[in-house]
């Protein structure tokens, strides 16, 4: 194994020395008076960032700029060689420098400490391990070869993965930790030397992640999401499908504790550059071992065993699986159903446009303000009482928190998604309230199941009718009358027909979306609860029902968003007859234009009912 660093590491010969010796006495002249931070003092001319010059063979520009800062503040492990620890001196000697071999990351080297303790130290056994891994030395050539060579000749394999080690410095400041490492000091300073600040943040920084969650998928994506990789090894997308996951998704909304690759494919206790392949009987994937692996401490301790069988690498894509199918149906079922709603809605706006109305709409318009304007006409017209005004505002307060809480998730590698699950106070209070929200919508589509059967049940003992003709009687479902209104409302609007149907107190559209409600309340309210207790339920059913749950789960939401935010509130809020906002929801009257249209069946029946005639006389429009 050999390498050159990213930077700071001389590499090839220069065309122009002198150049790059004007260079370096100027930098000697500017830093006269700074002290090095290391005893060989490179950093007099390579902490400077402008220190840079082109490769004469590829035409790049190489950066030779080394952050003193990392060597002052003691930030890595590397902070404790000299230079020529890792270059020969020989050939770092001379300024400028010339014909630097690249680095062997696998030779011994002399740790310096401030009392001056000998340690030495090599990667040896690092690289010894390779040969026996998944990332043995040949997969790695090839897949340099395969990456466009960005490991020059002679540079170490490491690099492909590796950039500079740095601590990861705790939340305890470097003031509360002068008196424990004081004590420490108190044997290890003469009797047993040791550099105990180092030792101290070298453990510390170990107990952690060497990578935060996201720089980590980005070094193994490296190679798994390319295309001509996984054609050579025949390999699966597995970062693009981890990234799809709700681990990936986690991650990528900026948790720090969802699992990542290495937590899954590297058991407890083992070396990352010995992993093992997954049908190797050792490795922590291997189907005998994986349940060990999902129900570690640190993952799902309470789970069952059939966990293991979750989709977390499920492609879609590739046209797979129950998943598959059931998101072909779902799009079916998106087209079946948002489609033609969709269609209606334009060819409404295509109306007014072109400024059609029926011909009865002005006589309709002034009858129900004639009606409007009297308490009796004013109740009669009511169409929703204050009851179901209430339960439709729990409904729509749950609804938004859903949507504003979940699609963020759905949608983690977008900017936006980061950014509002931040302004919300991070993933753990998105989920919280998310299925705070989901509790909301359940309890108060149970509410209005009872407050249902109780008018209904009243309904029946008034009128003696059986419950199939009772519950068919009900003003929100829909019967062969509204189908048959369903065919002339399309006959109208194609300009077949001059007249509207007249629909009742609830259109044929707004028991469609009410029935859609229950669908969508029982989908979502079903699949949600799956994957909150999926610990308790994997103990009794296939975890490959827990990524059928999220499909079914992500889908559901898609329709209820499109009906909700497109059908629903066109026809409340930007439609011409209520803009800016339908009083419906909130005095449970509608607008004169609206009834006049959408529900002249009832403005019909009331104004027989009280025997009130248009004052304007019969209308000739």
């Amino acid at each position: 194994m050999s390498a050159t660093h990213t930077e700071g590491s001389p590499a090839g010969t220069p065309r122009t020395p002198r150049r790059i010796a004007i260079v370096a006495v100027l930098a000697l002249l500017v830093s006269a008076g700074v002290l090095p931070a290391e005893v060989e003092n490179c950093l007099s001319c390579h902490r400077y960032r402008g220190l840079a010059r082109p490769d004469p063979k590829t035409g790049l520009v190489q950066l030779y700029h080394v952050n003193p800062n990392y060597y002052e503040s003691a930030l890595g492990p590397h902070s404790r060689l000299r230079c020529t620890d890792c270059h020969e001196p020989r050939e770092v000697g001379i300024v400028p420098h010339q014909n630097v071999s690249p680095v062997d990351c696998a030779r011994t080297c002399h740790l310096t400490s401030p009392n001056r303790a000998e340690v030495r130290f090599s990667h040896a056994g690092i690289a010894a391990m390779l040969p026996w891994s998944a990332h043995r030395p040949a997969v790695l050539d090839r897949c340099n070869e395969l990456l466009g060579e960005p490991l020059r000749p002679g540079q170490s394999r490491c690099l492909l993965c590796h950039g500079e080690p740095t601590f990861r410095h705790g939340a305890q400041g470097s003031l509360e930790l002068v008196a424990p490492i004081d004590r420490c000091d108190a044997c290890h300073a003469d009797q047993l030397p040791l550099d105990t600040t180092y030792a101290f943040w070298h453990v510390q920084a170990r107990t952690r992640s060497a990578r935060n969650p996201r720089h980590l998928t980005a070094s193994c994506a490296r190679c798994h999401s390319h295309t001509r990789i996984h054609e050579e090894f025949r390999l699966p997308d597995s970062v693009g499908s981890y990234l799809a996951s709700f681990h990936g998704k986690a991650m990528q909304l900026g948790s720090r504790t969802t699992a990542v690759c290495l937590d899954c494919h590297v058991g407890p206790m083992q070396n990352v550059h010995g992993m093992l392949k997954h049908g190797d009987p050792g490795a922590p994937t291997h189907p005998e071992r994986l349940g060990y692996t999902c129900r570690s401490p640190g993952c799902h301790p309470t789970a069952g065993v059939r966990i293991t069988s979750a989709g977390v690498h499920l492609e879609l894509a590739r046209g797979e699986g129950a998943e598959y199918l059931i998101g072909v149906l779902f799009l079916l079922l998106i087209v079946s159903t948002f489609g033609p709603s969709a269609l209606l809605q334009i060819l409404e706006l295509l109306q007014l446009v072109v400024g059609r109305r029926d011909p009865r709409h002005r006589r309709r318009r002034e009858l129900a303000q004639q009606l409007l304007a009297t308490p009796r006409g004013r109740a009669a017209l009511c169409r929703f009482t204050p009851h179901q005004r209430i339960q439709h505002w729990i409904l729509a307060a749950s609804f938004t928190l859903l949507v504003l809480t979940g699609f963020p998730i759905k949608f983690a590698d977008r900017p936006w998604a980061e950014w509002l699950v931040q302004a919300m106070g991070g993933l753990s209070v998105v989920r919280s309230l998310h299925r705070y929200a989901g509790i909301v919508l359940l309890v108060g589509a149970a509410g209005h199941l009872i407050y249902v059967t109780i008018f209904a049940w009243r309904r029946k003992r008034a009128t003696g009718q059986t419950w199939w003709r009772t519950i068919m009687a009900l003003p929100m479902v829909m019967n062969a009358g509204d189908l048959r209104q369903l065919y002339h409302l399309v006959k109208y609007l194609l300009f077949l027909e001059d007249k509207r149907p007249d629909a009742e107190r609830f259109s044929l559209e707004e028991k469609f979306e009410y029935f859609g409600v229950f669908w969508g309340t029982v989908l979502l309210g079903v699949t949600g609860v799956l994957m909150w207790g999926n610990a308790w339920f994997t103990q009794y059913i296939p975890g490959r029902l827990l990524t059928v749950a999220v499909v079914v789960h992500t889908f559901e939401a898609f329709l209820a968003l499109l009906h909700v935010g497109v059908i629903h509130l066109i026809g409340v809020i930007f439609s011409p007859a209520v803009l800016p906002m339908s009083p419906a929801m909130f005095t449970g009257i509608t607008p004169p234009d609206e009834m006049a249209d959408a529900h002249a069946g009832m403005l019909e029946r009331v104004a027989r009912e009280l025997g009130v005639t248009p004052t304007g006389g019969p209308s000739h429009e």
